[in-house]
């Protein structure tokens, strides 16, 4: 069952090598070789934080634990990244529990959801990280059973002999925790995966239905003020005036501000913001040419009409974010 760690960093890794076992690995978001990763065990845990971007832990009792850096605001991406993961791990889905990370743009670089960049940006790192992990696993089921790596296989978590025996990850991750880091790995053919491609479920999915997570309209401060703003009707407008006499006498309102083409209203709560921003007087005047729908139509079809061709852009970039 996938379940989220409240944990912080430093938590994690104590919870993770509780009872003096289990592998953990550190891969860094940055580089994409192999040797960058680092095994580490309790004797070796560090005082101070330890400079990776993200954690694989493989604990004695089975379960895979994924620490994730980005945040998850719809596009699925929380869940994606422990996918590709677990598919070079040839974990086993039902055993992977992934934890979101602390806000830490120094450690993680690109802790953000948007501009369709984070897959692009860690999908080769995110798939050494595993398929290292499987390789000291297979060379530790190796020597336990005195054969060569080479002659193994794995799958959901197990390691495979081929006479028929099989250990599982948590059997071997304390022996996999002392096998030098590989500086090469090889990667899955992509018809070979199980896991990256299927309808998997948003790990978060009973969260946030349930509003337990942490959203954005829940962060506070001591003092900390709300504001919301109000803009034109469509573009080629401006302002010409504004009246914010009745909704700065509002209850909780603090300010009332003009800035650019905008307004914005400051109070202590959002809905009595709200409430005060729908109070507002404001006249607008055209600046320019209107923007509509029917506007749009026109231009659309005269330009299918058109029997020439006009290169805007040759490389698509999400303008939301930039």
């Amino acid at each position: 069952m996938n379940t989220l760690s409240k944990t912080n960093r430093r938590d994690f890794i104590k919870l993770g090598m509780a009872a003096g076992s289990g592998l953990v690995l550190g891969f860094s978001w940055r580089e994409g070789a192999a040797s960058s990763l680092e095994v580490l065990n309790e004797s070796a845990l560090p005082a101070g934080l330890v400079d990776f971007n993200s954690y694989l832990s493989i604990s004695t009792d089975n379960v895979i634990t994924i620490f994730s850096p980005n945040p998850e605001l719809g596009q699925n991406i929380k869940t994606s990244f422990p996918m590709i993961v677990a598919e070079e791990l040839d974990a086993d889905w039902k055993k992977v529990k992934v934890v979101q990370a602390v806000l830490d743009t120094k450690k993680y670089e690109r802790q953000l959801t948007g501009g369709s960049g984070a897959i692009p940006h860690s999908w080769e790192r995110l798939r050494k990280a595993g398929a290292t992990a499987r390789h000291m696993l297979l060379e530790a089921a190796a020597k336990r059973w005195k054969t060569s790596a080479g002659s193994l296989t794995t799958k959901e978590g197990n390691v495979i002999h081929a006479d028929g025996r099989k250990l599982s990850y948590g059997e071997l991750a304390t022996d996999a925790a002392s096998v030098p880091v590989p500086t090469e790995v090889k990667l899955k053919d992509k018809k070979d995966f199980k896991i990256i491609g299927q309808p998997i479920h948003n790990v978060d999915n009973l969260e946030m239905v349930t509003g337990q997570p942490l959203f954005g309209l829940d962060f506070y401060r001591e003092g900390m003020l709300f504001a919301m703003i109000q803009r034109p009707a469509s573009c080629g407008m401006k302002i010409k005036s504004v009246d914010s006499a009745a909704a700065k006498a509002m209850q909780g309102i603090v300010d009332v501000v003009t800035f650019k083409n905008n307004v914005a209203v400051v109070g202590k709560s959002t809905w009595e913001v709200n409430k005060a921003r729908k109070a507002l007087k404001i006249e607008y005047e055209k600046e320019g040419n209107i923007e509509s729908t029917t506007d749009h139509d026109r231009i659309f079809k005269e330009s299918l009409d058109r029997t020439d061709a006009t290169v805007r852009r040759k490389r698509w970039r999400c303008r939301c974010c930039v």
